[in-house]
Parts: structure tokens; sequence; C-alpha cells
């Protein structure tokens, strides 16, 4: 099993043996700028090997299966949440996305609480991959039940 491990602001992460249980802090601010997903093959003092994928989002993402709804302009169409971070949204749709990148748009959606609690929110469009996107929020703050979401279910 491949572990993860988060690189701190400056550069670091930390890497914990499997095996024996050992960790050592390491720079790895060298792989800062590569675009696709770091796997490091780690040797412990113990000889253990094993891989290390390098997280550098700045916030844990969580996927999630939510029915869910976009609007652009008079353009409204059903999508399905497939991943939730502080900062944004990776929705999924079965038809063509009708926005483009820095578009504005609203995303309705029910959370899978006890609730079933309503969001809406103003996101704007970061990325687009047929029919995915990357959406990120207009304002950081989450004073509604979806703050409390990603606050008390991510596990």
């Amino acid at each position: 099993m491949v572990q993860k491990t988060f690189v701190t602001k400056n550069g670091k992460a930390n890497f914990l043996c499997p095996e024996c249980g050992r960790s050592k802090h390491m720079d790895v601010s060298k792989y800062s700028d590569i675009k696709k997903e770091v796997r490091l093959k780690c040797t412990c003092a113990c000889k253990h090997v094993f891989s290390v994928i390098l997280e550098r989002r700045r916030h844990v993402r969580k996927a999630v299966n939510l029915k869910g709804n976009i609007s652009f302009g008079k353009l409204s169409q059903p999508v399905r949440i497939v991943d939730v971070s502080r900062l944004g949204l990776k929705i999924r749709a079965e038809n063509e996305l009708g926005f483009t990148v820095e578009d504005k748009v609203i995303v309705n959606f029910a959370l899978d609480d006890v609730h079933q609690s309503k969001v809406s929110k103003e996101m704007i469009v970061k990325i687009i991959h047929g029919k995915e996107a990357g959406l990120k929020f207009t304002s950081g703050d989450h004073y509604d039940k979806f703050g409390n979401y990603i606050l008390y279910h991510f596990n």
C-alpha cells in the first residue's frame, strides 16, 4: 500500500516506515515544481522499502458522490460532485459543460449528512477536462452547513 505524506509550506515532508515505525523529516522542495503526482521509493534504516506519494495540496480533498445542479446564466444542468475540499469542488456532468474557465457559476447540492442539508455556492471555474471541472469557491468562509461538513465529516 502506498502512503501519502503532506509537504509543509517550507518544502519538508515526514516519512514514516510502516515496518518499524521510524520517521525521517526530509527536504522535498526540489519536487515542488513538478505538476504530476510525485511518488518516491524510500528505504528505511531497517532496510524496508516502501512507496510514498507527496501530497502538495494545501487542503485535504474528500471523495464524495453528491447530487447537484450547476447554473451559468440561463443554463442549468445536473452534475455529480465527486470531491470536496475547503477551497473547491470537482464536478462531473453527463453532457458537455456549457461554460469556460474563469466563468462564475452557482452550484446547488445536497450533502450526505443526516439532514441531507442543501448548499448553494458561488464558484469560479478553474479547469475543465471534458465532462469534469474543478471549481473554486468565491469565498473561503463557510459559515453554513458546508462548513460543518468539511470540519466534521473528513475522516
